[in-house]
């Protein structure tokens, strides 16, 4: 079976679940809009609104949480029974997983830019302006990231349950140093020096330097660093899936 094909069919499995496609279509701006209402009080008049800083954290908590998306799109129990053919079809075990973590970072990158975009331009959230590609370059990034621990997860645990569950740890433990919803510098210095193990850490520093002081000191790095992630998370799944476990 040829490698786009089941790529295609992989995506097309992901849109065929409506919760799948709200959650990263709706549901990000929701979570922009309640964030930024409850907390706009906080924000005073300053060049910096409620919606300005939640729309861009939020859109980098949801990035990373389309992990949660590709253990779905690899191992929900429908669709693990509707791809036991591929399982048998004279393909590389490498296309197997390959194809889902592919599929479900397209769906990532689509919704993703057509958020930021109509944040932007429609709700006036400032994604920065001129330097919105770039700010859409790190948040697709991040989401890369995301999908290669969401492959690595189920191929390690081997059931989306199991994953799901067990992937929860550091998601929540890079939200909660990496700066979503509040400042670590605000628990001390031993939890800002821990931050900066966080992914999220980096992304959300760059994007706001970005946005503010036009400063890419740390973009490239950061880039570098999200791809070599999920490098590793990807060549870890060459070594460990076994397409027979898949079924």
């Amino acid at each position: 079976m040829n490698f786009f094909k089941i790529i295609k069919f992989d995506f097309m499995n992901i849109l065929r679940n409506p919760m799948l496609v709200m959650f990263n279509t709706i549901f990000p701006l929701i979570l922009i809009g309640v964030m930024g209402f409850v907390t706009k009080g906080g924000y005073g008049a300053g060049v910096v609104s409620s919606y300005d800083y939640y729309g861009v954290t939020m859109m980098i908590f949801v990035a990373l949480m389309i992990s949660m998306t590709a253990t779905n799109a690899f191992m929900e129990e429908r669709v693990k029974r509707g791809n036991i053919r591929i399982v048998f079809a004279p393909v590389s075990k490498t296309e197997i997983y390959l194809s889902k973590l592919i599929s479900t970072y397209i769906l990532g990158t689509i919704s993703y830019s057509i958020i930021l975009l109509a944040g932007q331009y429609l709700f006036h959230i400032n994604f920065g302006g001129e330097s919105l590609p770039y700010i859409m370059l790190l948040i697709n990034t991040l989401s890369l990231f995301g999908c290669s621990l969401g492959v690595l997860f189920c191929c390690i645990f081997k059931r989306e349950e199991a994953a799901n569950s067990t992937m929860q740890i550091p998601i929540l433990l890079f939200v909660f140093f990496g700066g979503s919803f509040f400042s670590a510098a605000s628990l001390g210095k031993l939890a800002e020096k821990i931050s900066y193990l966080s992914p999220i850490k980096w992304i959300t520093q760059s994007a706001f330097q970005i946005i503010y002081d036009s400063n890419f000191s740390i973009y490239v790095p950061t880039l570098a660093l999200m791809l070599l992630a999920s490098i590793i998370c990807i060549i870890i799944c060459e070594f460990i899936f076994k397409p027979e476990e898949y079924v």
